[in-house]
């Protein structure tokens, strides 16, 4: 990039960072990269190395840059409390790493189409695995007549389905009218960001955590801050309070059942506490349960979710892509009536209402009387692939090449490196290169040598050759 100070009469050290984060914004430095030393960036632009400090301390401090002992300064690779100044798509890509050529998002969604490429790296199931969805008994007219007349909040016919079956779940009663039917939990995910936070607010997220990938916070101009997640599943309810009083949270936004990336479940005295300290933040609670349905018609739930708990104080979220996958984008957003309303009403005028069509499709799926059996069905076949990680793994845990957890809900393993020396960015590739399709931790916001690797795509005939390739991975690691 050409180092020159834009012009103006501003502070020196205020057209340094302009300098700085118009080049992160547009491309010139991409995250990762190294700037030069002070010195030498003080000699580039004809300024004071002490002008150079103050505009790099405060680009620190933004998020935008980060420093590393004895190595220098570095555009930070994540984006934990990054605040954007308005929608600016070069930022939302380069943050996120969607828009350079290079990075790993790019080449992993490229190799997803590789015949050779085993795909390791979805958590959700495959459509082969999905149980089967279609419209019956529904003519055009009905069609037609159906969706001039829905509420925009949702169908009635879905919503009381889904009454049925999630009021044993969550352990209390709730009516029709707190349901908001969604496009599945990424448009509930939207919305919330749309109709209860403003331009500013921070939020907090579990780390790792897959909300951290979600790109709609920050174009939104949310400030995203994470939260440790403890060995047992549970958050570090300290950091919890500390980063409250300074951030001043809006919201919290957890995935406490089969987190995400984890698979860990919060345990249930640890849930209380959650609750507990967040009453006394007064501090709202977004619960994510992308199992909650499948918990729910299997009669299968281990820990009550934390909207049993705390009915008034958690929006909760759930969606059939557990049992579906991507055949049928339907989810639901269960909240107080009056935010139902405002968030139909802010999808109406955005012209996205919810389409009929999908809906009475995800109703007559859940109205199955044998719905039950099917889910125990998948569920041996999700078992099985999950024993094939398991013995592809086994040789190189034996070794002590690496350590995995087994999921207590969700269809991947978090699996540790044990290298001796922190992985970068590009040490991964060695994965892209011999094309094993997997989910490293940076992708969650954390760095400590780990994996997501799901198993829902794994075949017997596969396990020989993944084992091939990771002794070749791990010798180069």
């Amino acid at each position: 990039m050409k180092w020159q100070l834009p012009g103006g009469s501003q502070a020196l050290y205020i057209k340094v960072i302009t300098l700085i984060t118009d080049a992160i914004n547009n491309g010139d430095l991409i995250p990762g990269q190294q700037l030069p030393a002070e010195r030498q960036l003080a000699q580039m632009l004809s300024v004071n190395r002490s002008t150079i400090q103050q505009a790099l301390n405060e680009l620190v401090s933004n998020g935008l840059l980060t420093r590393k002992r004895g190595s220098g300064t570095w555009v930070s690779m994540d984006k934990w409390g990054i605040l954007t100044e308005n929608v600016n798509w070069r930022m939302y890509l380069a943050a996120n790493r969607f828009g350079d050529p290079e990075s790993y998002l790019q080449q992993l969604r490229e190799l997803e189409s590789d015949p050779q490429a085993i795909n390791l790296a979805h958590f959700n199931i495959p459509n082969k695995m999905a149980l089967p969805v279609s419209l019956n008994h529904v003519s055009a007219k009905q069609l037609a007549k159906q969706e001039n007349h829905v509420d925009i909040s949702g169908a009635a016919d879905l919503k009381q389905q889904l009454v049925s079956q999630l009021s044993p779940l969550l352990q209390h009663s709730f009516s029709a009218n707190q349901l908001l039917i969604t496009s599945g939990a990424q448009q509930a995910f939207y919305l919330i960001t749309q109709g209860l936070l403003s331009y500013g607010d921070a939020i907090a997220i579990e780390k790792p955590s897959y909300f951290y990938q979600l790109t709609l916070f920050q174009v939104a101009g949310i400030r995203v801050y994470g939260i440790p997640l403890m060995a047992d599943g549970s958050l570090d309810l300290a950091y919890l309070r500390q980063e409250y009083y300074k951030h001043r949270f809006r919201f919290l936004f957890v995935n406490p059942n089969g987190q995400n990336p984890t698979g860990q479940m919060m345990p249930l005295a640890k849930r209380r506490a959650l609750i507990r300290t967040c009453q006394t933040l007064k501090l709202p609670i977004v619960e994510d349960d992308p199992f909650g349905i499948t918990d729910a018609v299997s009669d299968n739930q281990s820990e009550p979710p934390l909207k049993a708990l705390d009915p008034d104080n958690v929006l909760y979220i759930g969606s059939l892509s557990s049992l579906v996958g991507n055949q049928a984008r339907i989810g639901w957003l269960l909240a107080p009536s009056f935010i139902v309303n405002q968030l139909a009403d802010i999808r109406q005028q955005m012209e996205s209402g919810m389409s009929i069509f999908p809906q009475i499709i995800a109703s007559q799926f859940l109205a199955q009387p044998d719905l039950q059996q099917q889910i125990q069905q998948q569920a041996t076949q999700l078992r099985e692939k999950r024993q094939l990680l398991q013995q592809a793994l086994k040789p190189f845990a034996d070794r002590d090449q690496l350590s995995y957890q087994l999921p207590a809900n969700g269809n991947s393993f978090w699996v540790h490196l044990n290298t001796t020396h922190p992985l970068s960015v590009t040490d991964y590739n060695q994965f892209l290169k011999q094309r094993v399709l997997v989910r490293p931790d940076f992708l969650f916001g954390s760095h400590q040598n780990n994996l997501r690797v799901g198993f829902a795509n794994l075949s017997a005939e596969q396990v020989p050759q993944l084992q091939e390739r990771l002794r070749s991975i791990l010798a180069r690691l």
